[in-house]
């Protein structure tokens, strides 16, 4: 039955009813089209024409997000013009509008930049200037200084020292994830997390309401409430007869975050499911990533916690509490954590990404479990190849989504051609989402770079400016490479006839995917 309703509840499976729907629409008409036929030409005439027009009017929008569309609105005049009125644009009702902008407004008030811990940044590194003032003055992300980190380069590394930390929590537990599934490492944090609430513990949990559709019962948030825990998912699925409710459907909760007592944060790329930590073989070995922060620069986690959590409780959170009372002054480097939200026309993370990549003088290395991407940043990928920077690329050896690996493999030529040297995780699939560049800046969080988290996703990350987890996210890059096989321009443009089509057919499309 789950089986069944996830196809129902699927992007494919709308697609199918919409495309049914015009097909049926074609055929009454062809039947009709004597008596019919000139108003009907003229009348979807018209209405393509108003829904390219709506389209090319989003001045702030992808031009190949736009070509999506249109082809989309051409093909399925009537369902298609529906369906962009629906998602096409990043807009959600006004009620919900309003109210995100009052929490990004109080959230941005508390969390202002400390000169100090900026000034000492720029005195060290005066060439990351550019990335640190986009996050400061535009995105309202303060980084900060005498911040402890340790990185992990996989999910069974993470998984003993985050149970640890949270045995430890006094005050607050703070979890906001994509995806939590039953299983070993759910099931052992579950049990802490209980513990902990019946001492007293301020323990909260936001799971996102379609990435858990599936792996959690429908009535889990007030399953947990029950037990002591205050949980909401983000955004669930639920039937309404205003088609304005169902707009925020195709912007998803894809942050991962975890914060005790104010004091300790972890971010990265894992959900809480046993492929993560290795408990259980799903497409090979699965290969993530996380870092561990301590002291400072947690209240930027934090900050983007209560953000959520104010949207979806609907409380007036106080983003005064809890601030870290640890720092450490010795601390080698800064840290920058940011967030990012489709619904501000402002694309954070895209912005990350295409900085480090542009201002790239040695090397910039990239992992990422989907590539699937914009004419801006190939262009700018191979640009700084054709520059003489060493531009280096991981995708996963065994994909979790074929039309999605299908996709990723048709910018391998182009990329190739240019001098990116790309790799693919021959162990399994890889799932970190990972950015380190010139020894200077390393970026670890859970913005895929693909069109939905760049675009349509809540995502949030953590810049680190030189010190160990620059260091050490390098590292783990050049070891997953000897795992790797490297992909040759020979082999990335003998693909056989059917995927190449299946290919040009898919990267039409590869917005919403």
């Amino acid at each position: 039955m789950k089986r069944l309703l996830k196809f129902i509840l699927s992007r494919t499976f709308l697609f199918a009813v919409l495309i049914l729907l015009q097909l049926g629409l074609f055929f009454a008409l062809t039947f009709q089209s004597s008596r019919l036929g000139p108003y009907v030409y003229w009348l979807l005439a018209v209405g393509c024409t108003l829904g390219i027009l709506a389209v090319l009017e989003r001045t702030d929008t992808n031009p190949a997000y736009k070509i999506m569309w249109m082809l989309i609105v051409l093909l399925m005049p009537v369902s298609g013009v529906l369906l962009y009125l629906l998602w096409g644009k990043r807009t959600i009702k006004p009620k919900s509008a309003v109210l995100l902008a009052d929490i990004e407004r109080r959230a941005r008030a508390a969390a202002a930049q400390d000169e100090r811990a900026e000034a000492a940044l720029l005195a060290a590194l005066p060439q990351v200037r550019p990335l640190c003032d986009y996050l400061v003055k535009t995105a309202g992300c303060p980084v900060y200084a005498a911040t402890q980190t340790q990185y992990f380069a996989m999910g069974q590394d993470f998984f003993p020292v985050f149970l640890d930390e949270v045995r430890r929590a006094r005050r607050c537990i703070f979890l906001e994830y994509f995806i939590i599934q039953p299983g070993e490492m759910w099931d052992e944090t579950l049990a802490v997390l209980k513990e902990k609430a019946a001492q007293g513990v301020d323990v909260r949990v936001i799971f996102d309401g379609v990435g858990s559709l599936f792996t959690l019962p429908t009535d889990y948030d007030a399953a947990l409430r029950a037990a002591g825990i205050k949980c909401h998912s983000f955004n669930p699925v639920r039937f309404s007869w205003h088609p304005a409710d169902y707009k925020m459907l195709n912007h998803r909760d894809h942050r991962k975050i975890a914060v005790i007592d104010g004091e300790v944060g972890f971010t990265g790329g894992l959900n809480f499911a046993d492929e993560y930590i290795n408990r259980k073989a799903r497409f090979g070995v699965w290969k993530d990533a996380a870092i561990l922060l301590r002291g400072p620069a947690v209240y930027g986690l934090t900050n983007t916690f209560l953000r959520a959590w104010a949207f979806v409780s609907g409380e007036k959170a106080d983003f005064s509490q809890p601030r870290p009372a640890l720092a450490f002054p010795g601390e080698e480097g800064f840290v920058q954590p940011y967030c990012d939200s489709p619904v501000d026309d402002e694309n954070v993370s895209e912005s990350v990404y295409s900085t480090l990549i542009q201002r790239a003088k040695r090397y910039v290395y990239i992992t990422t479990p989907y590539l699937i991407v914009d004419n801006e940043l190939v262009t700018g990928l191979c640009l700084a190849a054709k520059s003489g920077v060493d531009v280096r690329i991981i995708t996963p050896g065994i994909p979790d989504k074929w039309y999605v690996y299908y996709v990723t493999q048709s910018y391998y030529a182009r990329l190739v051609r240019a001098g990116v040297r790309i790799y693919e995780y021959t162990p399994g699939f890889l799932h970190a989402k990972l950015y380190v560049c010139d020894d200077e800046v390393a970026v670890v969080g859970s913005a895929n770079t693909d069109y939905r988290s760049l675009y349509l996703h809540f995502e949030n990350g953590c810049v680190c400016y030189g010190g160990p987890p620059v260091r050490d996210v390098k590292a783990d890059f050049l070891r997953t490479v000897r795992e790797s096989r490297e992909v040759t321009l020979e082999a990335a443009q003998r693909v056989p006839l059917y995927k190449w089509l299946a290919q040009i057919f898919l990267r039409f499309f590869a917005p919403l995917m």
